[in-house]
């Protein structure tokens, strides 16, 4: 017979009877576990008992190595189009020759409905299929199928002569004649002073008929000849509309986004494309030249007049620069946007392709009236790019939103000095402090090559992501260089609580990374450290700082003047190099089973922390990702709101993790290092 004695609320209570004796370790640990929950249902309220804080989706899928490509050395399964978009991530990748077929398996986040399926060649150039996650297997042969170039020379109009209307001056001209009073919306500009603008807009007269399906614009005065054609190619539009919003939407709020859109100046100033020929191309002289309209996305787009130029470099007289030569040249109209549409345009996004516009060439200085003519321009013949701002009934230059942009960036000085619109694209002000826009000189069209064709896309406003006009040139030129990609291997992030019972759920008292170099081998990175106790990792088989301090690991154990030991959570804090070692492990161990074995002890509480089970508090959490984790003492709840609704709801918000508030993150951690 025991007795025990309890003193609750003062009172005395005695209990006698038969028991088995008191388990002191199952009740210091039932009493730590009840803490743990109340402290966590404190932050997260009642956590979804379903919820397994788990954000990858796993899959296998077979690819067939047969896009349209040459020597084809390897294929990928990527998160997004890999072209102009840096944010693209290496899920798994195979050697394979032409035409093989091989099956990988991918952890992919469960942000993404839908992957890419990449083969790549032996000069690093790529050609992309979308697939659904779930699908089990995947082929390049539909969309490959698709033609490159559209109009073949068969398909050419045979007109000899071509009718113009009287030409007007373009707005540079115009504003070019002002002088140094120049005045554009209550504002005087002395830019265009002394800038040599001379050249004037012709557009194609009415009552002229084309054979082979070519059209003028039936209603007056639109002054472009066009025709209509089949949409997209069997497995193409989805292809299109990947890589499309891959360059010009971010998906999460990264420090280079403007309402909802990616910030591309950098990426568009620094690609291959501009770097080697300032967005210009050359025709093959076999082909018409023309373009396709693909996508619009602004409320203004339908405001926008495509035109062109061409010269040959040995045309430019003897002591003349070349912009000064280009701003003499005539410029011709291709395309007026407002004409291009009937419905699916009014809505911003929307993908088509209808019709396909012809860039005539015209031989010698154009005239009002009768020009000879013909619809190939011939070999050799350097072709630019420009679009004119300005709505359809108002060709007015005092307006502080309508003007001239240029692909070639040498072009658009004076126009980037308009207050009020493009002006507001110049060293735009971001999140973080730092500056990123474009420079007086940066282009306004960019062209790149994907998949074998051709694009152009115009910023002709102020957010600088390039998405207002996006089109697709037709045929006619010679072939682009491809852009090669240079694809980095998705990230993995562990974030652990050191004291889950009076955690404050900022995640980042110990945060690792880790990375695959090669089917046996992983890169494990420990990146920061939010707690004061001596925290030791565990469970990170082969890893050469494992069992170890991570204070220690960072040769950071002083505490500083606020008495902490905080490393990489504090802006101005302490801060230290990461700390990577390579891990081998067997081929097929994915990198999250790898992680899932990893905990860590806190010594000073004699506790450990490792992945939590189905619907306990997320004490340690693995994100597919490069996880910007919050800054000190900020709840994850707080640096990501929609992670209480997924705390709450395992099936809502799955994607939390790319909607950040950037001022609660510690910044861009894994750009620097």
């Amino acid at each position: 017979m025991k007795r025990f004695v309890f003193i609750i609320g003062g009172c005395l209570l005695v209990l006698s009877g038969c028991v088995k004796d008191f388990d002191a370790e199952t009740y210091n640990k039932q009493k730590n576990e009840a803490k743990i929950v109340a402290n966590a249902n404190r932050i997260f309220g009642d956590i979804d008992p379903v919820q397994d804080w788990n954000s990858i989706t796993t899959g296998t899928i077979s690819v067939i190595a047969d896009a349209a490509l040459n020597d084809i050395v390897k294929v990928q399964i990527l998160t997004e189009s890999p072209f102009l978009n840096d944010n693209a991530r290496v899920l798994a990748e195979a050697n394979v020759k032409q035409g093989q077929t091989v099956s990988l398996s991918y952890d992919a986040p469960n942000a993404y409905e839908k992957l890419v399926a990449a083969c790549v060649d032996n000069k690093g150039h790529y050609y992309i299929q979308v697939f659904n996650i779930g699908e089990q297997a995947v082929s390049f042969q539909q969309a490959s199928g698709s033609r490159s170039m559209r109009a073949a020379s068969s398909e050419a109009p045979s007109f000899t002569s071509l009718k113009l209307r009287a030409p007007r001056w373009t707005f540079n001209a115009l504003r070019t004649q002002q002088g140094a009073t120049c005045t554009i919306g209550g504002n005087t500009y002395t830019e265009w002073a002394n800038s040599n603008w001379n050249d004037q807009i012709w557009e194609v007269a009415d009552g002229q008929t084309f054979d082979g399906g070519w059209q003028l614009d039936s209603e007056k005065n639109k002054g472009h000849i066009f025709r209509n054609i089949d949409g997209f190619a069997p497995g193409e539009e989805e292809n299109v509309e990947t890589i499309l919003n891959s360059i010009f939407y971010k998906y999460a709020n990264d420090a280079y986004s403007t309402s909802g859109k990616k910030n591309n100046a950098r990426t568009i100033r620094e690609s291959k494309n501009v770097i080697l020929n300032s967005n210009y191309v050359y025709a093959d002289g076999t082909n018409p030249v023309t373009l396709i309209p693909i996508r619009g996305y602004n409320t203004e787009f339908k405001y926008d007049n495509i035109f062109y130029y061409y010269y040959k470099e040995s045309e430019i007289p003897s002591g003349m620069s070349e912009v000064d030569f280009i701003k003499s040249l005539p410029k011709f109209k291709a395309i007026q946007v407002e004409r291009v549409q009937t419905t699916p345009e009014s809505t911003a996004g929307t993908i088509y392709r209808r019709q396909e516009f012809l860039l005539p060439f015209y031989k010698g200085t154009p005239v009002e009236g009768v020009n000879e003519a013909s619809a190939i321009i011939p070999r050799g013949y350097k072709i630019g790019f420009l679009c004119m701002k300005h709505a359809l009934n108002n060709y007015n230059y005092n307006v502080n939103n309508h003007g001239c942009v240029y692909g070639d960036g040498r072009l658009n000085y004076e126009v980037n000095h308009i207050k009020g619109h493009f002006l507001t694209a110049m060293d735009k002000e971001i999140g973080g402090g730092t500056k990123e826009g474009m420079q007086f000189t940066d282009p306004r069209i960019a062209m790149f090559k994907a998949n074998n064709k051709i694009y152009m896309s115009f910023e002709e406003g102020a957010d600088c992501s390039f998405s207002d006009l996006v089109l697709e040139v037709g045929g006619g030129v010679e072939e682009l260089e491809d852009e090669e990609p240079e694809v980095e291997a998705e990230a993995y992030t562990m974030c652990f609580e050191d004291r889950p019972a009076v955690a404050d759920y900022d995640l980042n008292d110990v945060v690792l990374r880790c990375i695959r170099v090669d089917k046996t081998t992983l890169s494990l990175t420990l990146v920061a450290t939010g707690a004061n106790d001596d925290v030791y990792i565990h469970g990170a088989t082969g890893w050469e700082l494992n069992d170890q301090e991570v204070h220690e690991i960072f040769h950071a154990t002083t505490r500083d003047g606020n008495d902490n030991r905080f490393v990489n959570t504090e802006i101005g804090g302490t801060r230290r190099e990461v700390q990577s070692r390579y891990v081998t492990v067997a081929e097929g161990v994915t990198i999250p089973e790898y992680l899932k074995n990893i905990y860590i002890e806190n010594k000073s509480t004699q506790k450990t922390i490792r992945v939590p089970e189905q619907g306990e508090p997320p004490y340690a959490i693995i994100v597919p990702q490069d996880f910007k984790y919050p800054m000190e003492h900020t709840s994850i709840t707080k640096a990501y709101g929609d992670f209480l609704k997924w705390a709450q709801d395992a099936n809502q918000s799955k994607d939390w993790y790319v909607f950040e508030d950037a001022d609660k993150i510690f910044p861009t951690l894994f750009n620097q290092w």
